[in-house]
């Protein structure tokens, strides 16, 4: 890996031993090479990846609480591989439906040796699917069950699917600007805790929610 990239790495998680940071210079190089064929991220840049995708997620990660996660539509494995290493004493499920991203975190799982982690593969949206972790995190989720739907119309209906899930206190969702903008309706239904992730890289800014169910 270019001395850029490792820099960069270092950079972002400049708290994070160096066993831990060999864990995600692997994961880095996995997620690029088989992006080429699965089309896993939003692109193939690896300095946007590492700034954006990257960055913003270790942010989140450092916000969560509870001991174990959900990672819904994982896909790539944002921020799920990630939290998987850098918090190795958590028990991690990192959940899609579709089989090119099981089959890629099934590989991952496997090449980093993540004991931690299981890959299920899963519709958040079945009926019968009951999360078995305290917490399950949200990254830019899009399902066609809710693509028609306004901002707050599939915060609410992702909200109201969590609560389906009995062991689940929290949920944790990294998203954009339109979460300012939610009605006091639906501020007043949940605990909701909403923080700008201030970022080095970029002017415009995402935000970590939590919420408490």
């Amino acid at each position: 890996m270019p001395n850029k990239i490792l820099g960069m790495i270092k950079e972002i998680f400049s708290d994070v031993n160096h066993e831990k940071i060999s864990g995600i210079q692997e994961y880095l190089d996995l997620l690029l090479k088989y992006h080429q064929i699965k089309n896993l991220i939003p692109s193939s840049n690896k300095e946007y990846i590492l700034k954006r995708e990257i960055y913003d997620s270790y942010q989140l990660i450092k916000h969560l609480k509870g001991d174990s996660y959900t990672d819904v539509g994982s896909g790539g494995g944002l921020p799920g591989v990630i939290l998987s290493i850098i918090k190795p004493e958590k028990k991690v499920i990192l959940l899609d439906r579709k089989q090119a991203f099981i089959n890629f975190l099934e590989l991952t799982k496997k090449h980093l040796k993540l004991q931690n982690t299981k890959i299920s593969e899963n519709d958040f949206f079945d009926k019968e699917f009951n999360a078995s972790t305290d917490v399950i995190i949200f990254k830019n989720f899009s399902n066609k069950k809710i693509s028609k739907m306004n901002f707050e119309e599939k915060f609410i209906h992702l909200l109201n699917t969590c609560k389906n899930s009995s062991q689940v206190s929290r949920v944790y969702m990294l998203t954009g600007t339109p979460v300012l903008n939610l009605s006091k309706t639906s501020l007043n239904m949940y605990n909701i805790n909403i923080k700008k992730i201030i970022s080095p890289y970029f002017d415009t800014h995402r935000y970590i929610v939590e919420i408490k169910l």
